[in-house]
C-alpha cells in the first residue's frame, strides 16, 4: 500500500462503519446508502461551515484595512508585513478558515475510499481476498473480449455497420490466435487441441487458456529480452522486432496488413485489453535472485479497483468463468447480491458512463457538471453580496473556479458512476446547505457582530493606551542619560528614539514632534 492509499484508507476505515451501518440496517440499495452516508458527513461538517461563514465576515472587516496597507507599502515588503502584524494584534487572522479547509480535505481522502470500496466497506471482505478477486476479474475480463465477439449470432452482426463488422472480425482473428497460440505452446500431453468454440461463452476453461496463453508468451519473450515485463511485449500481442523487419521488407501493402494481423492483436483487441489494465492492473514477469522468472499480477493504483472488479463480475454471464476457489458459493451469492444493489433507479454505479453510453447512465455526469455550476455560481454571488472586497480582488480567478465543474464533467465521464452519483449528491447538499446559512447566518447579521467585536477589541486597546499615557504623567525624577529627567520626558525621549531608528531603518524622513 503506498503512501495516498494509506492516507484513503486511515480516514476511510472508520468512515466506511457508517455506511455499512446504513447498508446492514437502514437500507440495503447501495444509491441510497450513498445518500444517506453523504447526509451525515455534511451534519457532521456543518459546525466547520459555521465557522468558516464567520469567519469571511471578520474578513469582509479588515480586508479594507489590509488592501491600504499593501498598496501604501508595495515596494517595502518588510515595513508591510510588520503592519500586517499589528494588524493581527486587533483581531486579524489571514489563516482563519484555513484549518476548516483542511479538515474537510482531508474528510474527503476518507469519504472517497467509501464510495469507491463497497466491498471493504459494505461487506468486510478482507483485503486478500479483494485483491484476488480483482486479478480474477482481469483474466475474466481479458477473456471477455474474445467471448463477446465469438458468441454472436449471424443476426447480431447482420445489424451491424461496415465499421462494427471489421472490429468484429478483427477480434474474432485474435481469438483464432490465442487458440491457436495455446494449441502450439501450452497443450498438455492427451489434452484435444481447442477451437474457436472454446470462446463460445464465458466459462472457467476459457478464462484458464486464456491465462495459459498470457503467462507463456509473456515468460517466452523474457526470455529472449529480459527487458520484455509485460504482456505487451510478448509475440502475440505485437511484432517484434524480427517480425517488424520482415514485414517491412513485404512491397505489397495487403499482404503487409496481412501479415501484421497474423503475428500481432488488432487496434480493437488491444483497446479492450488496455480498458482491463486500466481498471485493475496488468501482468508482469518477477525475477527474484536463485529463483525462476514467474509472471504476477500488479494491481493499479485506481482506488475504483473494486467498483470495476464487481462490474466485471455481474457482467452479462461473466461470474461463470471465476474459480470456485477465488469465490466460493457463500462469497458469490454476498457479491452477487452486492452487485444487484449497486443499481439504482435504473442506474449501474458500477459501469464507466464513457464506456455505456446511454440513458440513464449518462445522466450521472450531465448533473454532476450542472450541479457543480450552480454550486460554483451561488458561492460566487454569496461572496460579491458578503464580501465585495474579496471578491474583487480575486479578479481572474473567478474565471478560474467555473473551470472546475468542467473537470468536474470529464472525470465523472471516466470514473464508475457510484463515484460521479456521490459526487452529485454532495453539490446538491452543498447547495442547500450555503442557502440555509445564508438564512440562519446573515451574513450582513455576522457582519454587525464581528465589528461590534471589533469595536470591543479597540476600546480594549485604547485602555491598555491609556495606563501608558497616566504612567506618562509621572512627575518623578530619575536619571536618564546623565540628566536628571521626569518619568514623562524620559518616555517621550524614547519614543522619540525608537521613531528615528524605524525611520532610518526604512530609509523615511524623521522629524522631532517637538
Amino acid at each position: 500500500m503506498d503512501n495516498i492509499q494509506f492516507i484513503y484508507s486511515i480516514i476511510g476505515t472508520p468512515l466506511g462503519y457508517i455506511l455499512y451501518f446504513i447498508y446492514q440496517f437502514i437500507c440495503s440499495n447501495v444509491g441510497i446508502a450513498i445518500l444517506l452516508f453523504t447526509l451525515i458527513i455534511k451534519l457532521a461538517m456543518l459546525p466547520l461551515s459555521i465557522k468558516q461563514q464567520k469567519n469571511t465576515a471578520k474578513s469582509a472587516i479588515f480586508a479594507p484595512k489590509v488592501k491600504e496597507i499593501q498598496t501604501k507599502y508595495k515596494n517595502n515588503q518588510q515595513k508591510q508585513q510588520e503592519e500586517l502584524a499589528k494588524l493581527q494584534q486587533q483581531g486579524y487572522n489571514p489563516m482563519g478558515g484555513c484549518g476548516s479547509m483542511l479538515l474537510t480535505f482531508l474528510l474527503l481522502f476518507g469519504v472517497l475510499d467509501v464510495v469507491y470500496k463497497p466491498m471493504t466497506h459494505i461487506e468486510h471482505v478482507p483485503s486478500s481476498k479483494i485483491e484476488e478477486i480483482i486479478e480474477e476479474s482481469y483474466s475474466v475480463e481479458l477473456t471477455s473480449v474474445f467471448v463477446n465477439e465469438v458468441s454472436l449470432g449471424a443476426a447480431e452482426i447482420a445489424d451491424m455497420n461496415e465499421k462494427a463488422v471489421q472490429r468484429h472480425n478483427d477480434i474474432v482473428k485474435d481469438a483464432g490466435l490465442v487458440i491457436d497460440y495455446y494449441n502450439a505452446n501450452c497443450l498438455e500431453q492427451g489434452e484435444t487441441a481447442m477451437d474457436l468454440g472454446l470462446f463460445s461463452g464465458m466459462t472457467v476453461q476459457a478464462k484458464e487458456v486464456v491465462n495459459a496463453v498470457v503467462e507463456h508468451s509473456m515468460l517466452a519473450a523474457y526470455a529472449e529480452d529480459e527487458k520484455n515485463l509485460l504482456f505487451t511485449s510478448t509475440d502475440i500481442y505485437a511484432l517484434t522486432e524480427a517480425e517488424n523487419a520482415e514485414m517491412t521488407a513485404i512491397e505489397d501493402e495487403a499482404a503487409r496488413e496481412e501479415y501484421k494481423a497474423q503475428h500481432s492483436f488488432s487496434e480493437a483487441t488491444r483497446e479492450l485489453i488496455m480498458n482491463a489494465t486500466k481498471h485493475m492492473g496488468s501482468h508482469k514477469v518477477i525475477k527474484n535472485k536463485d529463483e525462476d522468472a514467474k509472471v504476477d499480477f500488479q494491481p493499479n493504483a485506481a482506488l475504483q479497483r473494486e467498483l470495476y472488479a464487481l462490474e466485471a463480475f455481474g457482467t452479462g454471464d461473466n461470474r461463470n468463468a471465476y474459480s470456485p476457489a477465488v469465490i466460493g458459493p457463500e462469497l458469490k451469492e454476498t457479491i452477487v447480491e452486492l452487485y444487484d444493489n449497486l443499481n439504482f433507479i435504473g442506474i449501474p454505479l458500477g459501469q464507466v458512463p464513457w464506456e455505456h453510453m446511454g440513458f440513464p447512465l449518462i445522466l450521472i455526469p450531465i448533473v454532476s457538471f450542472l450541479m457543480a455550476l450552480l454550486q460554483t455560481f451561488i458561492s460566487n454571488k454569496m461572496m460579491s453580496k458578503n464580501n465585495p472586497d474579496a471578491a474583487a480582488g480575486m479578479g481572474a480567478m473567478k474565471i478560474t473556479l467555473y473551470i472546475m465543474p468542467l473537470f468536474s464533467l470529464f472525470l465523472a465521464f471516466t470514473i464508475p458512476a457510484g463515484a460521479g452519483f456521490y459526487w452529485t449528491i454532495s453539490y446538491v447538499y452543498g447547495i442547500i446547505q450555503t442557502v440555509v446559512l445564508n438564512k440562519l447566518y446573515s451574513p450582513d447579521k455576522l457582519k454587525a457582530q464581528a465589528e461590534a467585536e471589533y469595536a470591543l477589541r479597540m476600546k480594549q486597546v485604547e485602555i491598555e493606551a491609556k495606563k501608558v499615557l497616566d504612567t506618562d504623567k509621572d512627575d518623578s525624577v530619575h536619571e536618564y542619560d546623565g540628566e536628571q529627567l521626569s518619568q514623562k520626558e524620559i518616555n517621550r525621549r524614547k519614543l522619540a528614539e525608537a521613531r528615528r531608528q524605524d525611520a532610518l531603518k526604512y530609509g523615511e524622513e524623521y522629524k522631532d514632534d517637538d
